[in-house]
């Protein structure tokens, strides 16, 4: 048995070792625009327009801004929407128009009689100038005008317009100074619909914001959020309870079993400040990274750490376009594909380089959330990393694992064996997602096991 350990030992440290941690091995090509293009076309119903009279013009960039803002929505919800008006003979479109003024990088939401369509204006790129450049936020901001129409046309305009009402105890859009603590801000004063686009707009796209409100009156925002979330869940049937909609936009208070090891790792600086309130609420992978670097940095001191996994980071410098023969600023991070850049690119660097992901940052997708199985494999790799003998695990009998490959299992027993990550009685839940206390406690053994 133990030879045969041994030799399970070499194979897993090899697998590891020399592959990233969530098992891409090969490098995978990015897309490039009409392949983006007919992927969104596909997924989400939508036809994008955009003119093709000018050649040269690229609008790559324009089509990983429109896929990550509708990758901020719950999986499901917009081609739920685009089949909803196919059915009614309505096209969905997302047309997208050139600006050369920055006053212009707007978008607009229009919804007639036979198309409801999205304009975005793409700014021409100042560094590259036949690239163009959209605004993500504004983009997702027509998007939840196109959600909260479908809302109304579902769920009635004027039931939400009237449930409204009554949070604002009396006050009348169109009159911020009246009561500016009912409303999210000035422009969600101006009217119901406005409000409703910008609710769901800030949820996406700022939660921290409302989750730190500091006005106790701004309690009112909260329940309208709370509110609208219920009206999702009836209009929607991709969303669930499980998908914990607009969790991060509410203060969370943590479960008694959790407390100790928060204030712990609060006090240790693990746990970022933007954190602040997010308990039950499914964690990113990206804020899945910045917890676990944290922790080992924590645990084994910034240089032996860098020396460890061998990480640098990139300086920017200035270099020169040899086939454009422009000047511009280089930070070293065109090793990873573009569409996977997110906030805070020295973690996600940092993840690349530690071997967490992918070549060119293949699987990072870092709004979506962490899998348990997924925290497994990355708990094992840590420990292999630092010597440990990650075959020195008991295989446990879990019912839900039989749709795991087989080459993925002792990750799970591993991290089982070792209390990083207990399973729910003869259950795993491999593909169920972690939530930030629940990713806490397992750092928190994680660390001591270190």
């Amino acid at each position: 048995m133990n030879t045969f350990k041994r030799i399970l030992c070499i194979v897993l440290c090899f697998y590891m070792l020399n592959s990233p941690a969530y098992g891409f091995t090969e490098k995978i090509e990015p897309l490039d625009e009409s392949e983006i293009k007919t992927n969104i076309e596909e997924e989400y119903g939508l036809k994008i327009i955009y003119s093709k009279d000018d050649e040269n013009i690229d609008y790559m960039d324009c089509m990983l801004v429109l896929e990550r803002s509708l990758r901020r929505f719950p999986e499901g919800v917009i081609k739920e929407i685009t089949d909803y008006y196919s059915k009614m003979g309505i096209e969905t479109n997302v047309v997208i128009n050139k600006t050369e003024k920055i006053a212009d990088l707007f978008s607009e939401y229009v919804l007639g009689d036979k198309s409801a369509t999205v304009y975005i204006n793409a700014l021409q790129n100042s560094m590259y100038n036949d690239e163009c450049v959209a605004s993500e936020e504004s983009t997702v901001h027509e998007l939840s005008h196109l959600i909260s129409d479908y809302m109304y046309e579902t769920y009635g305009h004027d039931r939400m317009e009237n449930d409204f009402l009554k949070f604002n105890g009396g006050f009348q859009y169109g009159n911020w100074e009246e009561k500016s603590d009912v409303f999210l801000n000035k422009h969600s004063a101006m009217s119901f619909e406005d409000e409703v686009a910008d609710l769901i707009w800030y949820t996406e796209v700022h939660p921290e914001l409302l989750r730190t409100l500091d006005c106790e009156e701004k309690e009112i925002v909260h329940k309208k959020i709370e509110y609208l979330a219920e009206v999702f869940d009836q209009c929607f049937d991709s969303v669930s309870e499980n998908t914990k909609l607009w969790m991060d936009a509410f203060p969370q208070e943590p479960d008694m079993w959790a407390i100790d090891t928060i204030t712990q790792l609060k006090n240790a600086s693990i746990i970022p400040e933007e954190f602040e309130g997010m308990y039950d609420a499914y964690i990113t992978k990206e804020n899945f990274y910045t917890l676990v670097m944290n922790v080992v940095e924590s645990k084994l001191g910034k240089e032996e750490l860098s020396n460890n996994f061998n990480l640098y980071m990139q300086e920017e410098y200035v270099s020169l376009d040899p086939v454009k023969g422009e000047i511009f600023m280089n930070d070293g991070m065109a090793v990873l594909d573009r569409s996977m850049l997110c906030s805070n690119k020295e973690v996600i660097y940092k993840a690349y380089q530690m071997g967490f992901l992918g070549h060119e940052g293949a699987g990072l997708e870092p709004d979506s959330y962490i899998t348990r199985l997924e925290a497994a494999k990355m708990f094992a790799y840590i420990a292999n990393s630092q010597g440990m003998d990650i075959s020195d695990y008991e295989v446990i009998n879990y019912t839900d694992i039989d749709d795991v490959q087989d080459s993925e299992k002792p990750f799970i027993y591993f991290a089982a064996t070792k209390g990083i990550l207990k399973g729910y009685g003869y259950n795993f839940n491999p593909n169920g997602y972690c939530t930030y206390q629940e990713t806490y406690i397992m750092l928190m053994r994680l660390y001591n096991l270190l």
